[in-house]
């Protein structure tokens, strides 16, 4: 987003600004626009340019909690996952943020989720084929990370104090007990614990939580690989998914990698942490990495019984007697076919040559 620079300096002077506020007003400009950042001096600025009111934007700001919807998807090894989804327009000014700010900041170099051209089989590739694979997982990440944390990014960035508070409100959001007492029963559960916790925190639906988790985990990237660099083995951290790989007798001892998570303001959860050697199942972010990297046979073997009852009995009757709920059959399927064709695209080939097959009537 470029700034005026040559016509902010010449209304400053026409306006009588003194030399030191030019100077002060200048390098606070020169700091975001070296970084490629967006310049904004306010909040009042900031909903100029965005085009809001300044009152609406304020008061969205202030009780940004009820522009969120609050629910639970299941998991697939059993439980729920808490969400909280933005509504419009605090989502709109997150996907700003994301977008103009957030998307501009290079992450660290071992952080593979959520990042441009990087997926889950960049982070399982640096661990294929090793003598033992060991993954760690971090409970309640997004929610580990408060909006005291998210004010010091924004600051660190360059932005003024007074926008780096509005920008932290922005993008972190506490529920409030009128909110929590309108939940289900299953609901509230498992909002309780977010009830208790004195500070806004991540929302595990706003787009702008996984870059700034990036940029919250630039140091313990830094302190993880170092270990791992000083001992030899592979390092990598997909989101809240932390692998180890190498020799057995050179990876790090558990209990100094849980003291450095603990000192960056993290957990570990413990039901996750796993250590498999060679000849065993070893497993990094989905992915099958002993050998060559590949999708889990379990699961190809889910889509092709799909394909063959859909080619034999037609799609609409097959999925009708096993999911007469969904109406995005067919998508659901294609979708992971394609999965797996950005994994292991030959395979995925024989599996659109059966697809084509099919009598599609849905």
């Amino acid at each position: 987003m470029n700034f005026p620079r040559n016509l902010f300096i010449e209304n400053a002077k026409r306006e009588g600004h003194s030399d030191t506020y030019l100077k002060e007003t200048l390098d606070y400009i020169d700091v975001l626009k070296e970084k490629n950042l967006p310049v904004v001096f306010s909040l009042m600025h900031l909903s100029i340019l965005l085009g809001l009111n300044f009152e609406e934007l304020k008061n969205t700001i202030h009780t940004r909690s009820f522009h969120y919807s609050y629910y639970l998807i299941r998991k697939r090894r059993g439980g729920y996952r808490r969400i909280i989804a933005p509504h419009q327009p605090i989502k709109f000014l997150q996907n700003w943020i994301k977008i103009n700010i957030l998307d501009n900041i290079n992450p660290s170099h071992y952080a593979t989720g959520f990042i441009k051209n990087k997926s889950i089989l960049t982070n399982a590739k640096l661990h294929e084929d090793s003598q033992v694979v060991f993954n760690l997982d971090l409970v309640n990440f997004f929610e580990s990370i408060t909006e005291r944390r998210i004010y010091g990014i924004f600051k660190s960035l360059g932005y003024c104090k007074n926008l780096a508070v509005e920008f932290a409100k922005i993008c972190t959001v506490q529920i409030s007990c009128e909110i929590f007492e309108n939940l289900s029963e299953l609901e509230s559960e498992y909002f309780s614990e977010l009830l208790l916790i004195k500070e806004p925190v991540l929302a595990q639906g706003a787009s702008t939580s996984p870059g700034l988790s990036n940029i919250v985990c630039q140091r313990l990237d830094k302190r993880l690989s170092g270990l791992a660099n000083k001992l030899g083995v592979n390092y990598s951290r997909y989101a809240d998914d932390i692998t180890f790989s190498g020799d057995n007798e050179s990876l790090p001892n558990i209990g100094v990698i849980r003291k450095i998570i603990s000192e960056e303001g993290f957990n570990i959860n413990w039901d996750k942490v796993g250590k498999y050697k060679k000849g065993q199942k070893q497993v990094v972010t989905g992915l099958l990495v002993d050998g060559h990297v590949r999708v889990p046979k379990k699961f190809k073997k889910e889509i092709y019984r799909h394909l063959h009852f859909c080619e034999k009995y037609g799609a609409l009757s097959h999925f009708q007697r096993i999911s007469p709920d969904k109406g995005y059959r067919k998508e659901w399927l294609l979708g992971k076919i394609l999965f797996v064709n950005s994994i292991e695209p030959d395979e995925a080939k024989k599996m659109y040559e059966i697809a084509k097959k099919v009598q599609w009537e849905i």
